[in-house]
């Protein structure tokens, strides 16, 4: 026997459906869910388990903030956003106890979110594409904007060639989504102990230096391109401070992001790789700042050189064992650094943007002697 949950709204035509119509169109030939074949089995291709109970509606978990909600409106709005980054897992009453990507869901459920994903990335395309031309236009038109219209016109490029590029390699093929969501919510469901790991250092040096530290805090632990005394100290100190509240809160939401998409792969080396990597981002730019002629700059501060770290361990991860990570997720993490780190850097300084670059190569050489977690024939 199968509940019926009631009518959905086809993104194709407008008209409600009920579930069991879009069952009998998927049994007569639709792609049904991912299919891994012959391809080894992946610790996030396991079923994700809860405590199973007696359930009359379909259950939305969110396993980050570690509570659900109940509700056949909260499963019908969920599969309409079609969002594959929407961090909740499914739970309905035909399969008690098992979470589940809503595109892993029974067909009836997972048309309607495949078909509203495609649907949104096409819109995301279409309008990263309007707003580059027009900071183009705007540019050309009038060149008093040129310098004013430049960094969106770039950040905007850069978002269009992502989403056209993970469209065409993921979005095209069920399949290949479904494998791409199936990762993203075993992330969510292990992703946790890193964001409050994340969160906790941030909360603790933001009160450390913004509340307790006093106006002489950032002189007394920040990196100075000339050391006074010989205080190499700095070089970790340094990478643990900011110098505002703007560029602490800038590092904080993107730490709280990287920390949730790098840690389920880097579990024990998460913390290390983060306090070496930022120490090593520091030192080689103290070592390479005299032959960089960039005098306006006194010294250095933030984490952005310990975040690019941790990318930069995921990064080397996937080209290690492409097998064990979904398809077109190297160019999402690339994307996230080109964004985030080089990018904003390159409009900041020559300074911000060699810290960047130094970390996220301690992350690729971090990266090149961590096993692959990820194989079911590593994990335990």
């Amino acid at each position: 026997m199968v509940t019926c949950y009631g009518f959905f709204r086809c993104s194709d035509c407008s008209q409600h459906v009920c579930c069991f119509n879009v069952l009998s169109v998927n049994k007569r030939g639709a792609d049904t869910g991912p299919n891994l074949g012959d391809k080894k089995l992946r610790v996030w291709d396991k079923s994700l388990k809860t405590s199973a109970g007696i359930q009359e509606e379909p259950r939305i978990h969110y396993p980050i903030l570690g509570y659900y909600k109940t509700g056949t409106k909260a499963l019908e709005q969920l599969l309409q956003n079609g969002n594959p980054l929407s961090p909740v897992l499914v739970e309905i009453p035909e399969n008690p106890g098992v979470l589940a990507h809503p595109i892993n869901l029974p067909p009836a459920f997972s048309s309607v979110f495949f078909i509203n994903a495609v649907k949104n990335r096409k819109h995301m395309i279409v309008v990263s594409a309007c707003y580059t031309t027009a900071a183009i236009l705007l540019g050309l038109i009038w060149e008093s904007f040129a310098e004013l219209t430049s960094v969106p016109a770039i950040l905007t490029a850069t978002m269009f060639l992502y989403l056209s590029l993970d469209y065409y390699s993921v979005f095209r093929g069920r399949e290949d989504l479904a494998e791409r969501c199936t990762y993203y919510g075993w992330i969510f469901s292990r992703c946790r102990p890193y964001l409050i790991t994340a969160i906790v250092f941030f909360i603790a040096s933001g009160i450390t230096q913004f509340i307790l530290g006093g106006d002489d805090y950032l002189d007394q632990f920040g990196m100075y391109f000339d050391l006074p005394d010989n205080q190499y100290y700095r070089i970790l100190t340094g990478s643990l401070v900011h110098s505002q509240a703007a560029h602490y809160l800038t590092n904080f939401s993107f730490a709280i992001a990287v920390s949730a998409i790098c840690g389920p792969s880097l579990r024990m080396s998460f913390v290390p790789l983060f306090l070496i990597g930022g120490t090593v981002s520091f030192g080689m730019t103290l070592l390479i700042e005299p032959y960089l002629n960039y005098p306006d700059s006194l010294g250095l501060v933030g984490t952005s050189g310990s975040i690019a770290a941790l990318l930069g361990g995921l990064m080397v991860l996937i080209v290690k064992n492409p097998a064990s990570y979904p398809k077109g997720l190297f160019y999402t993490i690339t994307f996230f650094f080109t964004l985030g780190l080089v990018i904003s850097a390159f409009f900041d300084s020559i300074i911000s943007l060699s810290c960047h670059l130094f970390g996220a190569a301690a992350g690729l050489i971090w990266g090149l002697f961590l096993p692959d977690y990820l194989s079911s024939t590593t994990t335990n």
